[in-house]
């Protein structure tokens, strides 16, 4: 394989333990509402990944469009503005893989599902947005994963083509927007939230370390 040119990778589940931020926000938000129900962090997991309003409308069982999802979206959103990361760390060995690439010089994006404004609270609170030459939600005007489109404009960013690129996640989304984006390689990071689709075992590369992202780097 060639030497990957760029890295593109997923916020909640890929580069940071999310979930416990997102199931207390959740929470908030329906207490906010007045719901009687709160999400356990087993109940939460399965709807992290597809963005917010996808949140919403699977906790409430409602289309993505009826008013009861939009309401819940919307204070799930608010509310995570100003709980970006009261419990969220990034995964083990993290910080290192960003400080080699930084190192050697190799542009990173972020692509993520999470709301713009939770984005980059969340990036600024645990030290990750100065490593990053882009982050994108679909709030900042591009399709959802796993359409390509955020990808597709990371790489034009950096000036590296998605030929030359390594895009890693932990759920479907990731997987099929990387190669829908034709990406040099897909990876799959075991430390995620969502196991691993069948039909792409032996198609991605598995990170049962997020430090096995570096074997992809010539010496």
């Amino acid at each position: 394989m060639n030497q990957p040119k760029a890295f593109i990778f997923d916020l909640d589940g890929t580069l940071v333990d999310a979930l416990p931020d997102i199931r207390a926000n959740a929470n908030r938000a329906l207490n906010s509402l007045g719901y009687d129900f709160e999400l356990s962090l087993d109940e939460t997991r399965p709807h992290v990944g597809g963005g917010a309003q996808k949140l919403a409308s699977n906790v409430l069982g409602k289309p993505m469009d009826d008013p009861e999802t939009m309401a819940l979206y919307h204070a799930f959103a608010d509310i995570y503005e100003k709980h970006p990361a009261d419990f969220s760390v990034p995964f083990p060995g993290v910080m290192h893989v960003l400080d080699v690439l930084r190192d050697k010089g190799i542009p990173m994006c972020c692509v993520t599902a999470k709301p713009a404004k939770a984005r980059i609270k969340v990036l600024d609170a645990l030290g990750l947005t100065s490593y990053l030459t882009l982050a994108l939600s679909p709030e900042d005007g591009f399709a959802k994963k796993p359409a390509p489109d955020m990808l597709v404009e990371c790489c034009r960013v950096m000036g590296v083509s998605p030929a030359d690129t390594v895009m890693v996640g932990d759920t479907r989304f990731d997987i099929e927007a990387g190669f829908n984006a034709e990406c040099l390689k897909v990876c799959y990071c075991e430390h995620g939230y969502q196991d691993l689709p069948e039909e792409f075992e032996g198609r991605v590369m598995r990170l049962k370390n997020f430090t096995d992202l570096l074997n992809l780097l010539h010496d």
